[in-house]
């Protein structure tokens, strides 16, 4: 069986990299397709979860708009669809990666697997463009590997056949478990910011990217940061994403904020030993929303919707927008008294075991019973 991976950021590469394994194991003929949207973020990734990229995108990086972003990565992958013949072509998530790459397998007529499948927001606007993204790639996927059954009953609805629609947990925790295997209990963090931290405050570890929060959205968020900054007991680190609309902003009202620390964006190893250390977390991430559950963390979600809406119910994570009164007393909530306020229950989103799933479902589904081909 000859399988195309594809994809281009940093959560991608941390999602996909234990499905390459499994597939791999599985004895598998694996290509690898990297659109490099994530070069700086994405530092040693590949070679923490042994990933051989065999295709490198061209040109992507330097593309800024997402349309063109789109068009130039589609259609490399469709050449790389012409030049061999794959059984099927795997993507991950919500990016243009991945929408792009899900694009050139339809038009290719090579069978989509979509990894993280069946999340929805039902609003366009948010998070955008990711959840056009989802709905794109759900309609060119041949199957669907879902981590909850909320994913699962969204394809229902939306008229996926049952039969290609398979319930399997989040990669996500299969590589947490992964690193937390490689990763001694006196690890020594790979950057010395991270390494030198002081270890005598309640540690908020805050994550923002979200293109539809820049602005004053943002701007509340990072107030509320800096605020708890100054209540003394505790430490705000920030890891600062790279996008240039995020970074002025941050550096605006947290540089010189008293208990805050602004870090370089992480290698994965260090972000888990924060996850280990933290108290509680302040973010828009929807990968740290399915992280977070496995440590035990309650997490204050600066989102006005949230397509992982399980993370709620399971008592691991609040809505809070960008309401900075609500932030500023869900993490003094959180991080009232000596101990840290864990959760005890198991995490919604996987035990560890969904890449060798994936793999399982991919290599005994043969061409004659793939669904996109008999049509």
């Amino acid at each position: 069986m000859h399988v195309l991976v594809a994809f281009g950021t940093r959560p991608e590469i941390i999602k996909l990299g234990p499905v390459c394994t499994a597939l791999a194991q599985a004895g598998v003929d694996l290509d690898v397709f990297w659109s490099e949207q994530h070069v700086e973020l994405a530092a040693g990734l590949l070679d923490f979860f042994g990933i051989r990229v065999t295709h490198n995108g061209s040109q992507i990086l330097g593309e800024l708009g997402l349309a063109g972003k789109f068009s130039l990565i589609c259609g490399q992958v469709e050449k790389l669809l012409r030049a061999k013949h794959y059984d099927w072509i795997v993507v991950q998530g919500d990016t243009a990666t991945a929408a792009a790459a899900a694009t050139a397998g339809f038009m290719s007529r090579v069978p989509v697997a979509h990894v993280e499948a069946g999340l929805r927001t039902g609003d366009l606007q948010s998070p955008w463009p990711e959840e056009f993204n989802r709905r794109l790639i759900g309609r060119a996927s041949t199957l669907h590997f879902t981590a909850t059954l909320q994913g699962s009953e969204n394809l229902l609805r939306e008229g996926v056949p049952s039969d290609r629609i398979f319930m399997v947990g989040n990669t996500v925790i299969d590589a947490l478990f992964y690193a937390r295997a490689n990763m001694s209990c006196d690890y020594t963090p790979i950057d010395p910011e991270v390494a030198a931290l002081p270890a005598d405050r309640k540690l908020v570890l805050a994550t923002l990217h979200r293109r539809e929060s820049i602005g004053a959205p943002l701007r509340n968020v990072l107030r509320a940061l800096r605020t708890l900054g100054q209540d003394g007991d505790k430490l705000i680190v920030l890891p600062v994403h790279l996008n240039p609309q995020v970074r002025v902003e941050v550096l605006r009202y947290l540089e010189h904020a008293p208990n805050v620390r602004l870090l370089a964006p992480l290698q994965y190893p260090d972000f888990v030993y924060l996850l280990s250390r933290a108290w509680t977390v302040v973010t828009d991430s929807g990968g740290i929303q399915e992280e977070a559950p496995t440590f035990g963390l309650q997490i204050l979600i600066t989102r006005e919707t949230t397509e992982r809406p399980e993370v709620v119910s399971a008592g691991f994570g609040t809505l809070v927008g960008s309401n900075s009164k609500a932030i500023i007393e869900g993490v003094r909530r959180l991080t009232a008294g000596n101990e840290p306020q864990y959760r005890k229950a198991p995490n919604p989103f996987g035990s560890g075991d969904s890449s060798t799933r994936i793999a399982a479902h991919l290599t005994c589904v043969t061409s004659q019973t793939r669904p996109f081909l008999a049509a």
